[in-house]
């Protein structure tokens, strides 16, 4: 079996509590040029949850558009209306990441503000992904993610509504969330961990006295949403730094042995950049998810099935609940749903099952 080994946080048990250092899907920055000019650079990097894949269209919430600058290689300018500026990718075959694209837009408003939400103005990307096997939002089954979510960024507003906000914005996408991690120890004796993670996973544990030197302390599994894991002895000896290391999706039966040797790790961590099919792959299925459009401020889903065949398609957030549903029977062998990105959460995944047979 291949292994892949994440690397997520590194802690100070001293401080008890901390945020584990999870992987980046995307950055944008938004910058005012200065005379109604505003620049948007998109970039997608290598999040590790996933071996390949990019973003296929992104739309701003930007006033009174009035001039474009160039537009980038593979992407084409749909339309400008209602307020909103679109972009659409042509070519599907995704840059090896990290890359990035720069959009220009220029607005006849030369005051700016941040917008924080779908409905006062953001960026708001799509996006189709290969799952790695790493990735416990495929589960085993599903070999691509379709979805979107909403970024803060800098628009052109009326002087009136502007907020005195920076040229430059830097917004960080996360499709996964966090690790809030929790040392447990009692009268200065390190005990074990607490933490916070919405699947079943295989972790493994590292301590450092260094932050230079890691040791594997303890393999375990993670039980959603919370979980508690307890050492025999006392954990003091390993060092006051520990760590977490995603080591597989599910529970897996033979972790790693808890003295990781540097040939195995440097082969793991090659590894993450190959593309590898998931176990179960369900690429020619039906019914699923062909891809995702923006229609005026709306998300249209469109899923390959069969004629007379009910399906469901769920809006789901990044700890797996389904925030939204739409039922469809089709007439052809595809068919569209159409979600209202207001009701969404951010980032949002799309699945679809069959509810009925033809």
């Amino acid at each position: 079996m291949r292994r892949f080994r994440l690397k997520f946080c590194f802690i100070a048990w001293a401080l008890s509590v901390g945020t584990c250092l999870g992987t980046t899907f995307a950055t944008l920055d938004s910058t005012y040029l200065g005379n109604g000019w505003f620049q948007y650079r998109l970039q997608v990097l290598n999040d590790r949850f996933f071996s390949g894949g990019g973003i296929s269209q992104v739309w701003w919430n930007f006033t009174n558009q009035i001039e474009l600058g160039n537009i980038p290689t593979n992407w084409s300018f749909d339309s400008s209306s209602q307020g909103v500026s679109y972009w659409s990718r042509t070519n599907y075959d995704f840059p090896d990441r990290p890359y990035d694209e720069t959009f220009l837009l220029r607005s006849s408003e030369t005051s700016f503000r941040l917008g924080t939400n779908s409905n006062d103005g953001t960026a708001q990307i799509f996006f189709n992904m290969q799952v790695g096997d790493i990735n416990p939002l495929g589960n085993g089954y599903v070999s691509t993610l379709f979805g979107g979510a909403r970024l803060p960024c800098l628009v052109p507003c009326r002087p009136e509504l502007a907020d005195g906000s920076p040229t430059n914005y830097s917004y960080s996408l996360k499709l996964l969330p966090d690790i809030s991690l929790e040392i447990l120890q009692q009268d200065g004796v390190i005990g074990g961990l607490s933490f916070d993670w919405s699947y079943a996973s295989t972790f493994a544990l590292e301590a450092s006295s260094d932050l230079n030197t890691w040791t594997t302390v303890g393999n375990l599994w993670s039980y959603p949403p919370k979980t508690i894991w307890m050492s025999y002895e006392g954990l003091n000896d390993f060092g006051q730094y520990f760590r977490l290391e995603l080591v597989a999706n599910g529970y897996q039966s033979d972790p790693p042995p808890l003295n990781p040797y540097a040939s195995y790790l440097t082969a793991a961590n090659q590894s993450l950049a190959v593309k590898v099919d998931t176990v179960g792959t369900q690429s020619n299925a039906i019914p699923r998810v062909r891809n995702c459009q923006i229609l005026e401020g709306k998300i249209a889903v469109n899923i390959i099935t069969r004629p007379n065949q009910t399906c469901i398609v769920n809006a789901v957030d990044n700890h797996k609940a389904i925030r939204a549903t739409q039922q469809i029977t089709a007439k052809n062998d595809w068919a569209t749903v159409i979600f209202d990105t207001a009701n969404l959460p951010s980032p949002v995944f799309f699945q679809v099952v069959a509810s009925s047979t033809p």
